[in-house]
């Protein structure tokens, strides 16, 4: 039999996790199914067929004699825990370029939220021009309409005062003529009385 650790790519952790599941040997890991293998953590549809195949190379490269066949798997697990290691020195250039993208990230989210802002305080002091000259404007009408008023209303009180005062000279003129009619009524009256007299005389 086979450990499970003889297998390329799988470390001690790995190890543990298969053995839980069930694959004790690498003889059980080459015999099993990609979906059998699918259910153990960390391991997913690609790994599981690259596990099966390695699981095979491991079982073909054992010797028939038991001991040296003890070894040799021996002798390759730390090919195995290297290849693990290596693995994980992949990691932190990962993590390096992870900040670089959320710092890259945050400043184009900081340049897009100073520009919303700005666009914000455009529109707000658009909305706050066009408000003062609509009132601006208003006003304007308000004040225009209100002088027209007045102009007509001194027009109307200016053609009244124009009607009194041609009345008040006819009403003038009235008077006159009837004064003048009395008067003459009165010297008619004295012309009579003195030819009334001068009749009388002879």
């Amino acid at each position: 039999m086979t450990a499970v650790t003889a297998i390329k790519g799988v470390g001690e952790g790995l190890g543990k996790s298969l053995t839980a599941n069930g694959f004790k040997t690498a003889e059980a890991v080459a015999k099993a199914s990609p979906a059998a293998l699918v259910k153990v953590p960390r391991i997913g549809k690609a790994r599981a067929a690259v596990l099966i195949a390695a699981a095979k190379e491991a079982i073909a490269e054992k010797p028939p004699a038991a001991k040296p066949a003890a070894a040799k798997p021996a002798a390759k697990r730390p090919v195995a825990k290297t290849s693990t290691r290596r693995a994980p020195a992949k990691k932190p250039a990962a993590r390096r370029t992870a900040p670089r993208k959320t710092i890259a990230a945050a400043a184009a989210e900081k340049r897009a939220e100073e520009a919303a802002r700005k666009a914000a305080e455009e529109k707000a002091a658009a909305e706050l021009a066009e408000a003062k000259a609509k009132k601006k404007a208003k006003a304007k009408a308000k004040a225009e309409k209100a002088a027209k008023k007045l102009q007509e209303m001194e027009a109307v009180f200016s053609k009244a005062k124009d009607k009194v005062k041609a009345k008040t000279k006819k009403d003038k003129k009235k008077d006159k003529k009837k004064k003048a009619d009395k008067t003459d009524k009165k010297k008619d009256k004295k012309k009579d009385k003195k030819k009334d007299k001068k009749k009388a005389k002879k």
